[in-house]
This record gives C-alpha cells, structure tokens and sequence, in this order.
C-alpha cells in the first residue's frame, strides 16, 4: 500500500471574499481634479490669452493704405471719447468680475465690494460693445450691477446664491 503525500484542503480553493481589499475608482476623481484645474487657469489665463491672440492678429494684419478721397458732407459732431463707469455693489466679496468694452478686457478676483472702474474709450463703432460679468462669492450674498455710458445708465442687473452669476451686456 502505498501513501500518496497528502495535500492540504485549501489547495485548488479560491479565499474567501470577504478577505479581499475592496478598490476605490480614482477615474472620477482625476477628472474632476482636472476639470476644476482647467476652470481656475481659464478665469485667471483667459483674458490674458485673449489678449496675446488679439495682439498677434494685428501685428500680423497688413496696414491699409489711404482710402479714396470722398466728398460727403459733415455728419455732426460726435464725442472724441465715450466715458464707461463699472459699478458692483453688495456685500463681501465677488469671486470674480469681468469688465469689457469693445477690446479693452478688465478681469478681477476676489473683488472686494463696492467696486467701481471707469474706462475710456474713443467713440467708434469698435468700442460699442459693452458687457458686466459678476460671479457672487460662497457666502450666497447678493450683488447688484450696472453701467453707465456718458453718465446715462444703459444696463443694471442682479444675482444672489452662492456663486451666483450676474451678465449684463450691450450688444
């Protein structure tokens, strides 16, 4: 008779499962990592782009020679400069506010209110464009907006709720 070496019992059985580490997924995690990277660089970088890139397309655009001489008579006489004020109000901090007439960009973060900003701009149809955007802080409080041209007011607005969002444009 002959004895074949024993083999123990738990050999050929898998191990129990409740003894396995349980594995969290970082998938999701990553990308919202990523994403709120992607956010801040875009609200501190993006006028700063906006800005290089319009830099480079004039740089690169040929200038015009002299157009035609042409007789029409004198419109009236208009305003060399037109006078943009800014005004936010509320209380505590705004997480951030964008002002924009025609080129000219003005981005601020962490503004604490009131703020004001005049700009001055020449009174052509490429300065017409006018806009206000104000992010409220977390503290939900509300903020209020407006802007005037030449001391008139065009446009004024409002938003509350943690970092509500107020846009108030022009065009």
């Amino acid at each position: 008779m002959s004895h074949l070496p024993q083999q123990p019992p738990e050999y050929g059985v898998a191990p129990p499962l409740h003894d396995e580490v349980r594995k969290t997924r970082k998938g999701p995690w990553i990308f919202l990592l990523v994403v709120a990277l992607l956010a801040v660089g875009g609200v501190m970088y993006g006028p700063r782009a906006v800005d290089a890139v319009r830099d480079a397309v004039q740089r690169a655009e040929p200038e015009p020679g002299p157009p035609p001489p042409v007789v029409l008579p004198e419109p009236p006489a208009a305003p060399a400069k037109r006078v943009v004020v800014f005004e936010v109000t509320g209380t505590g901090k705004a997480f951030n506010v964008t002002a924009t007439v025609g080129a000219s960009i003005h981005n601020e973060a962490g503004v604490t209110l009131p703020w004001t900003r005049t700009v001055e701009v020449p009174a052509d149809p490429a300065s017409e464009s006018v806009m206000l955007v104000v992010v409220a802080g977390p503290d939900g409080a509300e903020v209020h907006g407006k802007y005037t041209i030449d001391g008139a007011t065009v446009r004024e607005g409002k938003a509350s709720g943690p970092y509500g969002v107020l846009t108030i444009t022009d065009s």
